[in-house]
């Protein structure tokens, strides 16, 4: 395998080229450990660490390797850790709040072509927070695509009826389903998947990532998937890490485990685009810095009340945009505090 067909672009061409005269060769990583990674030439992975000057950058831009990064590395010999020197520039990120109170963020991987938010149509079914999936990727620039999973549990009224509010409620957004069971949408979804691409499986723990990988491309010895809790429909964690894994049509995916909890750091422009229907009257406001809320004149809250615009996806709007200020007054105060 060529380092192109791992997704090597010119745009990281260009990059190494400028670190030529140091002999580093680029690599990509395929996995992210505690205190190492797996990096990749296309021919072998190697466990590799990074220099101490580069730990130290690390530490102090919160910009640590992650699942996707291209890197300059050397000492590439056989039952030796390689040596990671550079990491090259991502063309994007993907990344959320971290667990807990404290305001700092998790990367989930990089260099990201496509990111398939995937979600469940029974039991798990939640809009709000599939809306708030979108939001992080619409952030980080990257083309969203919804795939909803277990479409054999509806009668073919009920998926119609759900069919219809997910378009309502994300518009514009490209929507798939299917079922993992019977077989049923899976080879529409198998196109989309395209070789010397990169792909990122998002999604709540339980609603069939997994599944459709070893579904689509007979990844079973890679994978292997547990049941639901039948209770609440919540899902049992079986990918545990983050792995960027090539498939037998040449497209390249990372899976990555469930998120026990999903915030926000700055997701402002995000926000924006996933709610891109509500944004598009703001321009009819009374007022220029509207709230939106139990404001006079404001021309998202009279589409709620006449029923042009669904008031579910206004609350979660207005919620999603409240968290995210909040975040950013708290990111702002710890700055201070650093200071």
């Amino acid at each position: 395998m060529t380092l192109v067909k791992l997704g090597f672009s010119r745009w990281f061409q260009e990059q190494a080229d400028t670190f030529f005269s140091k002999g580093w060769k680029p690599y990509r990583i395929t996995a992210v450990h505690k205190g190492w990674c797996d990096i990749s030439d296309g021919d072998e992975t190697r466990p590799a660490k990074t220099t101490g000057k580069l730990r130290r950058t690390a530490r102090t831009t919160n910009a640590y390797l992650t699942v996707g990064d291209w890197v300059l590395a050397t000492n590439f010999s056989e039952g030796d850790f390689a040596m990671i020197h550079v990491v090259l520039e991502r063309q994007n990120t993907l990344k959320r709040k971290s667990a807990g109170k404290e305001v700092s963020h998790q990367l989930i991987a990089a260099n990201i072509d496509t990111a398939f938010v995937v979600h469940t149509l029974d039991k798990g079914f939640n809009l709000p927070k599939l809306e708030r999936y979108l939001s992080i990727v619409n952030e980080s620039g990257i083309e969203p695509v919804v795939l909803l999973t277990k479409k054999d549990l509806l009668s073919a009224r009920e998926l119609k009826e759900r069919l219809a509010e997910v378009a309502a409620r994300l518009p514009n957004v490209s929507v798939h389903a299917f079922s993992n069971l019977t077989g049923s949408g899976l080879k529409t979804v198998q196109k989309l998947f395209k070789k010397e691409k990169t792909y990122c499986l998002l999604g709540p723990s339980g609603v069939g990532k997994t599944s459709l990988i070893n579904s689509l491309f007979g990844e079973e010895d890679l994978y292997f998937t547990l049941p639901v809790r039948e209770s609440d429909g919540k899902g049992i964690h079986t990918t545990t890490w983050r792995e960027l894994i090539v498939l037998d049509n040449g497209a390249l995916v990372i899976d990555t485990p469930g998120m026990r909890e999903l915030g926000h750091l700055d997701t402002s422009t995000g926000i924006n685009d996933t709610f891109e229907d509500l944004i598009a009257l703001e321009g009819g406001c009374r007022f220029r810095d509207c709230a939106h809320t139990k404001t006079k004149g404001c021309a998202i809250e009279a589409a709620v009340e006449a029923g042009t615009i669904d008031k579910a996806r206004y609350e979660n709007f207005i919620r999603m945009r409240q968290e995210t200020a909040a975040n950013e007054r708290s990111a702002r105060e710890k700055s201070w505090k650093n200071k």
